[in-house]
């Protein structure tokens, strides 16, 4: 069997299943018609990752960097919401909202950590760091996603 001719369709694949998780998630919204904060910060977090796994495949820590300040952001504006007193809904176990925020703040010092090991061009920590946050999301989404 030849891979090589597989490798584009791989590709095409990849880009187009990552596309559409993104535009699936932008078009959820909150009752009063804007997108719930948290799933937006879920779409930035989605595009960081997509240079951060380019950052990793071609060893280019420079990648990484740019791909950051749109999730910041986003988390920003999550954080900004909650000191307002606005809800954020969660898919699933609202009631363990306190959990989610600790694991979500979690994240995010482990985010810090994995742009601090690309600044300074240690391309096995980011690999590892990336490893991490991966599992990190995958514990998440089964205590809180539906």
């Amino acid at each position: 069997m030849n891979l090589k001719r597989f490798i584009p369709i791989i590709i095409v694949v990849g880009v187009f299943g990552t596309s559409l998780v993104g535009i699936s998630a932008m078009g959820q919204t909150e009752p009063k018609g804007g997108m719930n904060l948290l799933k937006e910060e879920m779409v930035a977090l989605e595009r960081a990752f997509e240079g951060i796994i380019d950052a990793v495949i071609f060893g280019n820590m420079k990648l990484i960097k740019p791909a950051i300040p749109p999730l910041n952001k986003a988390r920003e504006k999550v954080g900004q919401a909650i000191k307002a007193g606005e809800k954020i809904i969660l898919p699933k176990n609202q009631e363990k909202f306190k959990e989610f925020l600790k694991l979500d703040d979690k994240f995010h010092r482990e985010f810090e950590a994995l742009e601090k090991a690309a600044e300074g061009g240690k391309k096995k920590m980011v690999k590892d760091q990336t490893h991490k946050l991966f599992d990190a999301c995958v514990v998440c989404h089964e205590s809180f996603r539906k």
